[in-house]
């Protein structure tokens, strides 16, 4: 059990410390296809746009592709930009963890992309990394909850 509180690691920590190097990152050219194909092969639930300068210009996650793309009169063959999200909030890997849970909660997103000081793309931050860190960092007390948060035993199991 670390000796600081969660709070003070969530304060303490920087994106670039726990930070996974998958990025995956197209033009906002390619069609829809293209994009969930890509999707697909690498096993990721977003896209970053990003112009021909590596600068961030939109998000393609599974949300776009559930409440903008599974609709009725939609061509796969469409460019991606049409339906990406395009108010993309993005931090440096210099910012804390805490800095990025509260923008996943203010902007309801799951994908944070992180840029350099030139405001190029230089990774991804997602809700599952931010997971598996507090769980490496608490695993008694991930490991041993219940499988329903409302589950209590009537008797104590074991020894």
């Amino acid at each position: 059990m670390p000796s600081k509180s969660i709070e003070e690691i969530l304060k303490d920590t920087k994106i670039y410390q726990i930070l996974r190097p998958k990025l995956v990152m197209a033009l906002p050219t390619i069609s829809l296809q293209e994009a969930l194909d890509l999707m697909h092969s690498e096993k990721a639930g977003y896209i970053v746009i990003a112009d021909e300068h590596s600068k961030v210009v939109g998000m393609f996650t599974e949300r776009e592709v559930l409440m903008n793309v599974l609709k009725d009169g939609v061509s796969l063959t469409e460019p991606v930009n049409k339906y990406m999200r395009k108010d993309v909030h993005t931090l440096k890997k210099s910012d804390t963890v805490g800095d990025a849970l509260n923008a996943m909660f203010q902007f309801n997103i799951r994908h944070v992309p992180l840029v350099d000081d030139f405001g190029q793309v230089s990774g991804i931050l997602s809700i599952r990394t931010i997971v598996s860190f507090l769980s490496e960092l608490f695993p008694t007390g991930v490991f041993n909850l219940p499988p329903k948060a409302d589950q209590i035993h009537s008797t104590i199991e074991g020894g």
